[in-house]
């Protein structure tokens, strides 16, 4: 029953008692409870001769806030918000676990253990946008890795919607003057011949001081706020991105991830660059050329090009 109610106020028109009760099949009374278990939520539900009608605070990440920003058809429509959490990707995985269908999210407002690549921390203060992904893709297991230049794609794209000018660094982080404003980690549960789930941790450095965070992140950092000089709406930055990646997962879907890689090679910060790939046990140093159809990075040598699935770059600076 609460959950029609929330169906209903998601859409932002005023409803009346009286409709609300017709509609949900209770007594006035009860929808009148309802409203206030949802205030005592925190959710801002204004009430006028007209009935009540939600209205999203600036900035609010409750469900019902992001959902009535969302434009989606599937990514966004299961939402859980957690004050605070260990990493949204624990969340998810419990989601998946008890059956979330494709596309469920968890935000946190803060993470006490935001995950990084290769078990790296990443810092998440009061003010980012962290949240993670719920996929149950239909492609095939070696395809996978290519979701992480998808979602660096679907990022940068809603950054340049706020005038942000967002650069991708191979294979999964998103820069802004060479500094980092944003990670993605993927992780996959899979057996021999088929995936359960992958669930896709993306963490914005959005309305924070990079001043904020310890000096081994700040200096290499940066934020929306830094760039912009003014808080930005996080809920409609997520509606955003979570319509980029709906978009290109199920185009991904359908046709491959050519036109991905495409556009992920024009707005690669890494092609073009001295880089330094750091593997398990060694490192490789060159020009990085390219981006392959399979979504590898190919970096020119003195011994010739090599073709790299997976590691840490490092792109050097260029000289004045």
């Amino acid at each position: 029953m609460s959950n029609r109610l929330e169906d209903l106020l998601v859409k932002g028109a005023f409803f009346s008692g009286e409709a609300l009760a017709r509609e949900l099949g209770i007594s006035r009374t009860a929808v009148f409870k309802q409203i206030q278990r949802l205030r005592t939520e925190g959710y801002q539900i204004v009430a006028s001769s007209s009935g009540y009608r939600l209205v999203p605070r600036f900035d609010g990440l409750l469900p019902l806030e992001i959902q009535s920003k969302l434009q989606t058809e599937r990514f966004g429509r299961e939402i859980v918000t957690l004050e605070q959490t260990d990493s949204t990707q624990n969340a998810v995985r419990a989601m998946a676990d008890g059956g979330a269908g494709e596309g469920a999210i968890a935000v946190a407002l803060e993470q006490g253990v935001g995950k990084g690549r290769m078990g790296r921390a990443w810092s998440s203060p009061k003010g980012g946008l962290w949240f993670s992904i719920l996929l149950r893709p239909s492609i095939a297991i070696t395809e996978l890795h290519k979701l992480s230049l998808l979602f660096g794609v679907a990022v940068a794209k809603s950054l340049e919607q706020i005038r942000v000018d967002a650069r991708l660094k191979w294979p999964n982080d998103v820069l802004v003057g060479g500094k980092k404003l944003c990670g993605i980690l993927l992780e996959v549960s899979a057996e021999s011949d088929r995936v359960n789930h992958v669930i896709a941790g993306i963490g914005i450095n959005a309305n924070f001081s990079s001043g904020w965070l310890s000096e081994s992140f700040s200096s290499r950092s940066t934020t929306i706020l830094d760039q912009l000089g003014k808080r930005i709406d996080r809920a409609a930055l997520l509606a955003d991105v979570l319509l980029n990646a709906e978009q290109l997962y199920y185009g991904a879907t359908r046709e491959g991830f050519g036109g991905v890689l495409d556009k992920w090679r024009s707005l690669s910060c890494t092609i073009g660059n001295e880089v330094t790939v750091s593997l398990f046990g060694r490192s490789v140093s060159g020009l990085a050329v390219g981006v392959s159809d399979d979504g590898s990075l190919l970096v020119k040598t003195e011994g010739g090009v090599e073709r790299i699935l997976a590691g840490d770059v490092t792109i050097a600076p260029r000289n004045a």
